[in-house]
């Protein structure tokens, strides 16, 4: 563990101001991004990640890390999905250079490239199976539940719903007070 390291453990344990890599590693863990995600995004070794969030009595869940995972995930397939959508516009057009070849190194030229790019996009195109779809819905219903249930609460705390989820009136609301 090199001095720069010490120093910012030192000060984390004191309760005093740490030092910006530090703060940057305690502020993406608490809101949840994983050990080697922040290592990934700051440059900071993932050991001394680890430490930096020891010294803060974090720890790297991975039941916490699910979620931000998947959401990763989806955003790298989704990205995938747009290149490969890309790709295919490229094999359109190579097509066209095809039909308009006026050589036989012109009429070559645009053959290989539609095979290339069409092996591209089959490479890219993401695969979805059934069972990630099935998974994908679960989730959305299950974070759907628990947001219902926080703004039923909600509701029900700010007075404007009794327990049952019914809407109080104005009129009852304006007779209580």
């Amino acid at each position: 563990m090199g001095d720069g390291v010490g120093k910012e453990l030192e000060k984390i344990g004191d309760g005093e101001p740490v030092q910006p890599r530090a703060e940057l590693v305690i502020v993406l863990a608490q809101q949840g991004v994983g050990r080697n995600e922040i290592s990934r995004r700051t440059g900071i070794p993932a050991v001394t990640v680890s430490r930096i969030a020891a010294a803060e009595g974090l720890k790297f869940d991975r039941a916490k890390m699910e979620r931000p995972l998947k959401a990763r995930i989806a955003d790298l397939k989704l990205a995938q999905a747009g290149i490969a959508e890309g790709l295919q516009e490229d094999v359109t057009f190579a097509r066209v250079l095809l039909r308009t070849a006026r050589t036989h190194r012109d009429y070559a030229f645009a053959a290989k490239a539609i095979s290339d790019l069409t092996q591209s996009v089959q490479r890219m195109t993401p695969e979805i199976t059934s069972a990630e779809t099935l998974e994908d819905a679960k989730d959305f219903l299950t974070d759907l539940k628990q947001g219902l249930g926080e703004f039923r609460d909600h509701m029900v705390k700010t007075g404007q719903w009794d327990e049952q989820g019914n809407e109080i009136k104005q009129e009852e609301q304006s007779d209580e007070s």
